[in-house]
């Protein structure tokens, strides 16, 4: 039956041209609408003003821990999809009029596959670490906003002075200022390398989509805020802009670009899109020649092994091919072994002693106890049918032995929960050892990936990592730190909860804090870690 002129004209109509707009970052608690005749308080812009206010304050009284709430937190939403640039085509990356600056309204409690919930310990972050994003990608993005309405016609239109222009006028430059002194708190960022990042635009953007990522965990929050999605689109659409010319398609910012979605990705649950991002990866490096010949004076290929390295750890999968050869340059200060450094995957010639007095001595026995069992469970496993004559039996009788009596030693010690004033560092240190030990004492990889078995373990080292001083990386136990997140995040990895998110965005924090200096050793801690999960897998 054919449309009636009417309806016709009506689906011309239909938002014709309309283009949505960026964020608008928070205002004050008391505004005031000016205008200088009536129908200025019907424009576009000055209801979005109004209704962005409106939803600030509705959002800042809004009960956060409602009974009702937390059934609602329980639906997930879909995965957010970043489809990498290498494979497939974006849209235009236009998203709609929602103020990205206000909280996510998704998930903010994690349930896990057996239906524990994780209840988060909301942490503090920056002031202002929303506003500067949405400010950021205004800046960035952001069009000019129109007078006449979008159904008009265009040669109608002017450019009219609202304060979303005031916004988008922002100096960029100031902008960037801004950031980088408020995310160093974050990410104990090298100052070199944090102003290389952020003095292109596209790479910038895509460190505010990794920080937005942050501050949705340290919200409490299991999938994407509407900011995060924000921020990741327009990145991708800047990244498939520049793969379009020959250059854009390995040039470094690029790679740099891509790597920080990655990060982004291994906080979430949708491995695929870790999948096409390391694949794009590996293509630009194969194309470049390999990891030696990237730049940023061999930083980027170094950046690019940690953060590659990790997301390996996490799935339990075998370490990319491309990276078999490459040892990050040794910097000057690795020649001096650093307490930060020292872990139960990293211990040079077998001390500890640089420890000493950075924990308790409980916290620093059970170091030393993971590190000799991380020791003996590679020499007892990893060798050939030729070399294994050369042990004998009794030899590894005594190993065999050594393990379950360090797990049986694991179980006696005290929790410090109840404690008049709990280390928390101990405790986590503690149940990470049990994860730890659990593990390489099962028979099989099935077992290991079967995350019931850690369920009860995880939610309390969940619980005890969130009492920590996080925010400092534990200062000069860093590598410990690293080595806690990474027993976490591999036993969590099996679920889709919050533990997971949690434990593997701060695994790749510690990471990222040692490897600016500290590369080599960092890659092979990560080494150690696949070395052993690969064992576990054979054994």
């Amino acid at each position: 039956m054919p449309e009636s002129p009417r309806s016709e004209s009506r689906s011309e109509r239909k938002r014709v041209g309309r283009k949505r707009l960026p964020p608008l970052p928070p205002g004050p608690k008391l505004q005031f609408v000016i205008a200088n005749r009536p129908e200025d308080f019907k424009s576009n812009a000055m209801m979005r003003q109004v209704r962005s206010h409106v939803m600030y304050q509705h959002r800042s009284v809004s009960p956060s821990g409602s009974v009702r709430s937390l059934d609602r937190s329980t639906r997930r939403r879909p995965d957010t999809r970043t489809p990498s640039p290498t494979t497939t085509s974006l849209s235009d990356g236009i998203i709609d009029e929602t103020d990205y600056s206000l909280m996510p309204g998704q998930n903010s409690h994690g349930m896990d596959d057996f239906g524990i919930l994780y209840q988060p310990i909301l942490q503090s972050a920056p002031e202002g670490s929303r506003n500067i994003a949405s400010r950021i990608i205004a800046s960035i993005t952001a069009e000019p906003v129109r007078s006449a309405p979008a159904t008009l016609d265009h040669a109608s239109e002017f450019p009219f002075t609202t304060r979303d222009n005031v916004v988008s006028q922002e100096s960029l430059a100031e902008l960037r200022e801004q950031y980088i002194s408020h995310t160093d708190i974050i990410f104990h960022h090298e100052p070199q390398w944090i102003n290389t990042v952020c003095s292109y635009r596209m790479s910038f953007l895509s460190h505010v989509s990794m920080m937005c990522t942050y501050q949705d965990l340290a919200e409490g929050f299991l999938g994407d805020s509407a900011l995060t999605e924000c921020a990741k689109s327009k990145v991708l659409s800047m990244i498939t802009d520049s793969m379009r010319t020959q250059a854009g398609q390995t040039e470094d910012f690029t790679i740099l670009s891509i790597l920080y979605l990655l990060i982004s990705e291994i906080g979430g649950h949708n491995e695929r899109a870790i999948d096409v991002h390391q694949e794009g990866l590996m293509r630009i490096v194969h194309e470049r020649g390999g990891l030696s010949n990237l730049g940023l004076d061999g930083s980027l290929a170094t950046f690019l092994t940690v953060v590659v390295l990790n997301s390996t750890v996490l799935r339990g999968l075998l370490e990319p091919t491309p990276f078999h050869s490459f040892t990050p340059p040794r910097s000057i200060s690795e020649f001096t072994v650093q307490p930060r450094l020292i872990s139960p995957l990293y211990a040079p010639h077998g001390d500890l002693t640089p420890l000493y007095g950075t924990c308790s001595p409980r916290t620093h026995g059970i170091i030393s106890d993971m590190h000799n069992v991380t020791r003996i469970f590679t020499a007892r496993w990893d060798y050939t049918s030729d070399a294994f004559t050369s042990i004998s039996q009794q030899q590894l009788a005594i190993w065999d032995n050594y393990l379950q009596q360090t797990l049986f030693n694991l179980q006696k010690l005290p929790s410090s929960v109840n404690d008049a004033a709990p280390d928390w560092i101990y405790e986590s240190c503690r149940l990470a050892a049990l994860i730890y030990c659990i593990s390489l004492e099962e028979a099989s990889q099935q077992n290991l990936d079967a995350g019931n078995i850690y369920t009860p373990l995880l939610a309390a080292l969940y619980s005890a990592l969130q009492r920590t001083d996080l925010d400092s990386c534990w200062g000069e136990l860093c590598g410990v730190l690293l080595w806690v997140s990474l027993v976490g995040g591999r036993a969590a990895w099996p679920s889709v909860s919050l533990p997971r998110k949690f434990f593997a965005l701060h695994s790749v924090r510690a990471s990222l804090a040692l490897s600016s200096r500290y590369g080599e050793a960092v890659v092979e801690a990560q080494r150690n870690m696949l070395r052993v999960q690969a064992l576990v897998g054979v054994k």
